[in-house]
């Protein structure tokens, strides 16, 4: 099977579950019970859905219950929680005092190999899983974010990626397409150097842009090697990162009386 065929595919799967996302939101996302438990029901009954759909109002049963199965177990074995007081202050000091920032709900929940990734939620709150980081986050990760904070950092990057994307869909689709050709042996994750610095924000895939934020922040991209150096040739991207983005009116904001201050089970 070709490179290309196989980025495509990840992409259309990105376009899939973006779709399914959007779709549940906008079906009444505001009333799913907060938590990572509403979005793992919604998207393992949409995957069940694809195989038992050919049996009809059967299939349609069979896929809710794995819905709900899977939420049981989100529920019971995945810790949430909002960012807390020093982990806001640190987000600020690189995006600004940003609205978002309350929309973000960190889970022990982690990719394969361990690896965190961020997704948007169903109910307009956005997930970062940072796995092993969750208790604390704002400590040095993995060998490539030394610095203390450093991959919440990232994963922030993409939380603000999503909140200003056109859709779940398109800001999914691109993810997975890159994630695609990372695993299929390119590094997306790569600066050359300063140079890059001259390339427009637009110009970097979804893992350089979140890589440029966390290296100036951790210090690794300035000649000084200043944490969030001011005079970094990265500066005036990360200016761009501190812009204001419009609200959409999907986010917490819009959920009066709902609150994740309080974790669930499991937590």
């Amino acid at each position: 099977m070709s490179r290309r065929l196989l980025v495509r595919m990840a992409r259309g799967y990105g376009w899939f579950l973006g779709v399914v996302l959007s779709l549940a939101r906008r079906a009444g996302g505001r009333w799913w019970p907060a938590g990572p438990a509403s979005t793992a029901g919604v998207l393992a009954a949409a995957h069940v859905l694809i195989v038992t759909v050919w049996f009809g109002p059967l299939g349609v049963a069979i896929a809710a219950v794995a819905g709900v199965a899977a939420g049981v177990v989100a529920r019971l074995g995945i810790r949430h929680r909002p960012l807390s007081d020093e982990e806001r202050r640190a987000a600020e000091r690189v995006f600004g005092p940003a609205e978002w920032l309350d929309d973000v709900i960190l889970t022990d929940l982690s990719g394969r190999g361990g690896r965190a990734f961020t997704l948007p939620a169903v109910d307009g709150l956005v997930f970062c899983h940072v796995g092993a980081m969750f208790d604390a986050p704002l400590g040095p990760g993995p060998a490539a974010y030394p610095a203390p904070g450093q991959l919440l950092i990232h994963e922030l990057v993409h939380v603000r990626q999503i909140v200003g994307a056109g859709s779940s869909a398109s800001f999914l689709a691109d993810a997975l397409a890159v994630q695609a050709r990372h695993e299929l042996g390119e590094n997306v994750y790569r600066l050359r150097g300063p140079g890059d610095a001259h390339h427009g924000w637009a110009d970097h895939n979804l893992e350089r842009q979140a890589t440029i934020v966390d290296r100036w922040y951790g210090g690794q991209s300035s000649p000084s090697r200043r944490p969030m150096d001011p005079d970094s040739p990265f500066a005036p991207l990360i200016a761009q990162v501190r812009a204001p983005i419009p609200a959409k009116g999907n986010g917490r904001r819009d959920r009066a009386g709902r609150s994740l201050d309080v974790p669930g089970p499991g937590v």
